[in-house]
């Protein structure tokens, strides 16, 4: 598995992450025991096939209904030192329930610790003041990290690319390590918040650029004739990558199968050059 240097945090990331939105039962937070078995099992299965491929950075939150705690089964039973785990907790104005939220997760994970912490979605001033405010959520985090239970602290956004800009350029409690935000062909506005992050060496993840980057499991047919001869998504997993600033993109398996297809283009990753330059005419001159 190719991997990128994930800024300041020295991780070597494996340029496709294990997202944990689509394999999971429910948005909702359920008992185990509603969990049905053929769920956890794909989940099982989708996590085993990722770490087979060198995709060991598995990444979840605690808003993710009953991801967290159907990864608890199966993680501790993992070799931990091999793998990146990142959960997120969004952020409150008392920074105390951000703390106990965490706490809820990690028990919810049945870790020891989390590699990577982000506060999830910072996506207006509110939240961000909710966040770097003295004594605020990323005090807290910061804290956790003294403590051990975090390796590093980041944080995840949709908000406009003002508010991304603000949060990155934030010092105070060590500001942050990296980052989780949207960028991907369809969507370049944010191109000023990577060029931000890349100056100050904070890694950076791209979130779901498959499935929000155009439903790209499921493309439309004109889409797939305008990216021949590549599918639409090695097509949108390569203009990524061809950015040095970008260290990895979210996977968002919903099955082991689903690793398939973006695997395929690492492999293509020495012909972007020749490939991607005819694909993008023709994508502009459509639009």
């Amino acid at each position: 598995m190719l991997t990128r240097r994930y800024g300041r945090t020295e991780l070597e990331m494996p340029v496709f992450s294990c997202g944990g939105m689509r394999y999971m039962h429910k948005w909702q937070d359920v008992p185990l025991d509603e969990v049905p078995p053929d769920n956890q099992a794909n989940l099982e299965a989708t996590i085993h096939r990722s770490l087979e491929l060198g995709i060991n950075h598995i990444e979840t939150a605690h808003s993710y209904g009953s991801s967290e705690r159907q990864l608890g089964l199966v993680l501790p039973r993992l070799p931990r030192e091999k793998m990146i785990v990142q959960t997120k907790v969004e952020p409150h104005a008392d920074s105390q329930e951000f703390k106990r939220l965490f706490y809820d997760s990690l028990q919810r994970l049945q870790l020891d610790y989390v590699d990577l912490l982000g506060i999830h979605g910072i996506n207006n001033h509110e939240l961000l003041w909710h966040t770097v405010r003295k004594d605020g959520c990323l005090a807290v985090a910061r804290q956790l990290q003294a403590e051990g239970l975090v390796r590093h602290v980041g944080f995840s956004t949709h908000a406009s690319t003002d508010i991304i800009l603000t949060a990155i350029e934030h010092e105070a409690d060590g500001g942050f390590d990296y980052i989780n935000l949207h960028w991907y062909y369809i969507f370049q506005n944010n191109w000023p918040a990577v060029e931000a992050a890349s100056e100050r060496d904070m890694g950076l993840f791209i979130i779901s650029p498959s499935d929000k980057g155009g439903m790209l499991y499921r493309p439309p047919e004109k889409l797939v004739e305008l990216c021949r001869p590549l599918h639409p998504l090695v097509f949108n997993s390569l203009f990524c990558l061809s950015r040095p600033e970008v260290h990895t993109l979210s996977l968002g398996a919903a099955r082991p199968s689903d690793f398939d297809l973006q695997m395929s283009s690492l492999e293509l990753l020495p012909e972007i050059a020749q490939l991607l330059p005819p694909i993008e005419r023709r994508l502009r001159a459509a639009m």
